[in-house]
């Protein structure tokens, strides 16, 4: 089998079980009509029994990423993309998705692959039925809906806007620029995908979102960021709430960081982005310096956290 795609179906077992939903979500991934695709449980803190039910249904029809540690989703998600890579070598992409989403449609995986091909594109985000966010890049769009918003052509999500992340395939590209890792890990619950279009901007890749499909999503099904703060208790907001003692001023109040163009919470005008260090068509002046700071910033070093130490158990 092609590695074309890693799907990593990320799940919690902090508040609850919801086990049979995964079962049904994780039969949809399987009934794809694509080839190439191997599929990946990320279980943080899910129970033994959840675990054992799990794979008495699918067997080595998926592999299993399970993480006993308390970590965020973005940290066990990278997790389960190196463990994966260990043992199957590099894919061409990574999908990830939120254990509230389930796929009705057979060429989900198909149209989000040829998205990614079809041009510069580094990000490619599903369009879903609830908490999309798309009205932050236009008051045309919903909040939440079950119609198709985004039809006949993609939609490049210009720098500096953002919206929820549900459903999305990354490029691998991203994975080695980003040192083998995709979600910014420095985050202890939102604000991660103010930066996603810098992360695919310093790899001179775009964010986009597929036209003509939806996938359904059960929102916070697993809880948002389950076990960790919304809010920081030391900065009492949300925009300044990083792991590892980090403090989002440092990147905000740098002055190299905003020349090559970083960016950050923009909905919330915590740091727009220099717009002179992109070109008329959205591209990275200085991708090779955007992305230093990329790095830098936005994921955590090794001796905050080196990943070889999460505890984990990889079943292939």
């Amino acid at each position: 089998m092609d590695n074309k795609v890693l799907l990593v179906y990320n799940t919690c077992g902090i508040r609850g079980d919801n086990t049979e939903h995964y079962i049904k979500c994780i039969n949809t991934f399987l009934e794809q009509d694509f080839e190439g695709c191997r599929v990946v449980l990320s279980s943080c803190r899910n129970s033994t029994d959840c675990i054992r039910q799990l794979v008495q249904t699918f067997g080595k029809k998926i592999s299993y990423c399970l993480t006993p540690e308390l970590h965020t989703v973005n940290i066990t998600f990278n997790k389960a993309c190196q463990e994966t890579v260990k043992h199957y070598g590099d894919f061409e992409s990574y999908m990830y998705v939120d254990s509230g989403c389930w796929f009705e449609d057979k060429d989900i995986i198909q149209k989000a692959y040829d998205c990614l091909k079809s041009g510069p594109n580094g990000i490619v985000a599903v369009q879903v039925d609830t908490d999309e966010a798309l009205n932050i890049l236009d008051p045309k769009f919903k909040h939440s809906t079950d119609e198709m918003q985004i039809v006949g052509e993609d939609y490049v999500i210009p720098i500096g806007k953002s919206i929820n992340q549900h459903v999305h395939l990354f490029s691998n590209e991203i994975f080695q620029n980003c040192k083998q890792k995709i979600e910014p890990d420095v985050f202890a619950a939102h604000c991660s995908e103010s930066v996603f279009n810098y992360i695919a901007a310093a790899s001179s890749q775009r964010w986009v979102i597929m036209a003509d499909r939806q996938v359904r999503h059960h929102v916070s099904i697993d809880g948002a960021s389950s076990g960790f703060s919304h809010s920081s208790t030391v900065h009492r907001n949300a925009w300044n709430n990083l792991l590892y003692n980090r403090d989002a001023r440092e990147f905000i109040n740098d002055k190299e960081a905003y020349r090559v163009g970083v960016g950050y919470e923009e909905c919330n005008n915590i740091m727009p982005h220099n717009p002179s260090a992109y070109d008329e068509s959205g591209f990275a002046k200085y991708p090779e310096k955007l992305l230093e700071n990329v790095n830098k910033y936005f994921f955590l070093n090794d001796s905050e956290l080196p990943y070889d130490g999460i505890q984990c158990k990889f079943l292939p």
